[in-house]
């Protein structure tokens, strides 16, 4: 008697360690081959783990008469060919979403060009230490830590410090004009 044969009369039996031995003797094939199928580890493993949960719930393999080899091996080509196909399904419907919600490029920058200019001007009439800073953390993406860990000095002085850098900003630039340009910050010119 091979050991699917001797695994099937252990869960006839109801025997203790049944599943366990079917687990044992299986789950690294069948997640190699779920894995060849699917190409994705997670699912793999996810498709391997409902398979079992599904014998151990359904208790089919007591009465079951047949190939096990041929059966679990067939389940877990079943289970991987349905995953491809809601795996295309949903890359479908979200290819034609994109398609259908695609805008079209607009270039902002030559809209908003005599304001950026003014930016780059008020930027230079900021006191040194408060340019860099700002600079520092609105264009290069910097942390208040990296900033401070950067120039020597405490994250408290560097908040400071950009604190200065906005109020001098919002001071001297018109109100539209101070949006229109955060606006650009947050986007990176």
């Amino acid at each position: 008697m091979n050991s699917s044969e001797s695994i099937l009369n252990l869960f006839k039996k109801d025997e203790n360690g049944a599943f366990q031995q079917l687990f044992n003797r299986y789950y690294d094939n069948l997640l190699l081959y779920c894995y060849h199928i699917s190409g994705n580890l997670e699912a793999a493993e996810d498709i391997v783990q409902d398979c079992f949960t599904n014998l151990w719930n359904s208790k089919r393999l007591a009465s079951f008469t047949g190939d096990l080899d041929r059966f679990i091996f067939k389940m877990i080509k079943n289970r991987s060919l349905l995953f491809l196909k809601e795996q295309k399904r949903r890359n479908d419907i979200q290819n034609e979403f994109l398609q259908e919600n695609e805008f079209p490029y607009y270039d902002f920058s030559e809209e908003f060009s005599e304001e950026i200019e003014l930016l780059y001007k008020t930027i230079d009439q900021l006191p040194e230490k408060c340019r860099k800073v700002f600079l520092l953390a609105c264009l290069n993406d910097k942390t208040y830590q990296e900033i401070a860990d950067e120039q020597g000095t405490s994250v408290n002085t560097v908040k400071t410090q950009m604190k200065a850098a906005l109020k001098f900003l919002r001071e001297n630039l018109q109100a539209e004009n101070f949006l229109s340009i955060l606006f650009f910050l947050t986007k990176k010119i």
